[in-house]
């Protein structure tokens, strides 16, 4: 063979192995990017939504979940002047500055279960705070609720109306409301169920609690029709059972007290909260691989307890109660 030839040759064939060089190392990088977006889509989302933190136990949920780094949408009736947000206000202020700042943010946002204008306003404001990447949020845990203590026969009417209102409806409106932004990521709706299917969650033992028991054994019915509905598009509704926790523990509202009479003495608020315990359950609830359809948040410890928790923020009448003053109502 000619040298000439023989010199053509070798270019062509240089040629051919760099075009296959180049196409090889197209091929690893698409995979590798491939690989890279079914990984982020197979990470479960972080963000979660309560919808009712004016209670000592959504406050709760709210300020532990943020603890263990998610992003959490705090809703509240008011989501600036009401005692709840200036707590949570306080609680992320001391936190930002403390030696261990949580991993996580909260977001509050108003949201009442018994109105269909604040829901769509809502979902509005819950969409805009999405990041471009995030096809939806991964859990909706309705906290919101009502209980009125008092004898059938003296109990106003419009108590029962308002236990069914929010109870029931907001049940279905939560579910209405939020489920678009389950399907995507097939998230997880979280109620706090009755005890064991119908009574009530608590020891609703007692008088004066028959429209609640009755409000709760609809909950119930209502989370086992949903579910069903909803588990084609891989939603799962789960129930938190309260079997163990009073009625009014429920919706308890945080109350506000002071350190010491001095100005500028930090405020703090105490509320009956869930054990540590109870708290895992919740996060099992989350975030198992397949949940299940109950979790007793008591379990084997019963108990509860009182824990302060500080704010930054001083309160011009911190011994008022945001209950109404009324310990035999709760509404939230």
């Amino acid at each position: 063979m000619e040298p000439m030839t023989m010199l053509v040759l070798a270019f062509q064939l240089l040629a051919l192995f760099s075009i296959a060089g180049a196409l090889l190392i197209y091929l690893i990088c698409k995979v590798r990017e491939d690989s890279a977006a079914a990984s982020a889509e197979a990470q479960p989302s972080r963000v979660v939504l309560v919808t009712s933190a004016d209670t000592a136990l959504g406050l709760q949920l709210c300020t532990h979940l943020a603890n263990k780094g998610c992003r959490v949408f705090a809703g509240m009736k008011e989501a600036h002047d009401s005692l709840p947000a200036k707590l949570l206000c306080g609680w992320m202020k001391i936190r930002e500055y403390s030696e261990e700042p949580i991993a996580g943010t909260i977001i509050p946002m108003r949201l009442d279960v018994t109105r269909e204008d604040v829901l769509r306003e809502a979902t509005v404001a819950m969409g805009a705070h999405l990041n471009a990447d995030e096809r939806g949020i991964a859990a909706v845990i309705n906290t919101s609720g009502s209980v009125f203590r008092g004898k059938v026969e003296s109990q106003d009417v419009q108590q029962w109306e308002h236990m069914l209102k929010t109870n029931i409806l907001g049940t279905l409106r939560v579910a209405k409301a939020f489920v678009g932004f389950l399907r995507p990521t097939r998230g997880r709706l979280l109620y706090l169920g009755g005890g064991g299917g119908g009574s009530g969650g608590a020891r609703a033992g007692g008088d004066g609690l028959v429209a609640f028991n009755a409000s709760r054994v609809a909950v119930d019915k209502c989370a086992e029709e949903l579910r069903k509905e909803l588990q084609p598009y891989g939603v799962s509704v789960v129930a938190l059972d309260t079997c163990g926790m009073t009625a009014e523990s429920l919706y308890k509202a945080p109350v506000a007290q002071t350190m010491s009479a001095t100005a500028g003495a930090p405020t703090q608020y105490t509320a009956d909260v869930l054990s540590p315990g109870a708290l895992q359950v919740i996060e099992r609830a989350l975030w198992d691989f397949t949940p299940q359809q109950r979790y007793p948040l008591m379990g084997n410890n019963k108990y509860q307890f009182t824990l302060p928790c500080r704010s930054s923020l001083r309160l011009q009448r911190p011994a008022a109660s945001p209950a109404g003053g009324a310990s035999a109502t709760q509404s939230v």
